[in-house]
């Protein structure tokens, strides 16, 4: 339709050059999102939340491993059906709910764990059914997740999940091979030191561990200062 004494702006047709640059910000994003959840925010190691069932059940590569499949899956199902609840309910009755949907996907996740790994889930303890509360469903989803688009949310919550994974897996793994001198019942160092076992050294141990993790991650911003 024409309008005299008026002209319409042209659209321009879309170009290989614009989806090329349109697929370098999504990769961009993604970059920094992963970056993020990794690195500069790590749960465990960065900002040191969620750590009471790292220092006490995580005494193993493998528990360290049980403990984060539980992890996972309740966490990042929890939140992607939470996203769904209205954000007009009030803050406290949002809360009880998503711990309501964390105990439901729990079962399930529970029920898993018992048929592939029923040892390993049993010496999880009561920090396994504990994880329902833990700060990504109770905090992390009000502060930062349920202000995403959903998409891009699930994506983020993903990578802040593997980034708490990758560093307990790390911390297990060091955690045994201290306390044993080896790995999987195979020792192999002459030296160990079993009090890294305990919850003392487990917090001592932590402590050391998130230190050097911030001096590494902090070192490039320090060497382009100066």
């Amino acid at each position: 339709m024409k309008i005299k004494g008026f002209r319409f702006p042209e659209r321009k047709p879309t170009t290989v050059s614009d989806i090329s640059e349109l697929q370098a910000l999504v990769s961009n994003q993604t970059s920094m999102a992963s970056r993020e959840a990794v690195l500069t925010s790590n749960a465990l190691l960065s900002s040191g939340s969620i750590i009471a069932p790292a220092v006490v059940v995580a005494t193993s590569f493998q528990t360290a491993l049980a403990l984060c499949i539980v992890f996972s899956l309740v966490t990042f199902v929890t939140v992607l059906i939470c996203s769904f609840v209205p954000r007009k309910l009030v803050y406290t009755v949002r809360i009880i709910i998503y711990t309501f949907v964390a105990s439901l996907v729990y079962v399930p996740v529970a029920i898993l764990m018992e048929n592939i790994m029923p040892t390993l889930f049993s010496a999880l303890g009561i920090y396994a059914p504990l994880l329902i509360t833990n700060s990504f469903i109770t905090m992390k989803t009000e502060s930062k997740f349920y202000r995403l688009k959903r998409g891009y949310m699930a994506e983020l919550c993903g990578f802040y999940i593997i980034g708490y994974d990758l560093a307990l897996l790390f911390f297990g793994f060091m955690r045994e091979l201290l306390t044993n001198g080896g790995l999987f019942g195979v020792q192999f160092l002459p030296l160990s030191i079993p009090s890294v076992g305990t919850v003392y050294g487990g917090f001592i141990l932590l402590a050391l561990t998130a230190a050097t993790f911030r001096w590494l991650i902090s070192f490039p911003a320090r060497k382009r200062q100066n």
